[in-house]
């Protein structure tokens, strides 16, 4: 994954995927850097994000596994 496509992500549903880590945490900070942790182990992969099926999900899994 390259920077537009993470950036383009975090436009898309950004909001979304950090309302899920900040249920996960239940801690502002821990949320944020779960965050944050979250679309940087994205952008260090080597994926290639197919728009047609769900990307989200991908995110939701990732935060989730982190």
């Amino acid at each position: 994954m390259d920077a537009k496509e993470i950036e383009k992500c975090m436009d898309d549903f950004g909001t979304d995927i950090y309302r899920f880590c900040l249920k996960l945490c239940a801690d502002k900070a821990d949320a944020e850097d779960l965050y944050q942790q979250t679309f940087l182990k994205a952008l260090e992969t080597e994926w290639t994000i197919d728009w047609e099926k769900n990307p989200k999900a991908l995110f939701f899994s990732l935060a989730h596994n982190l």
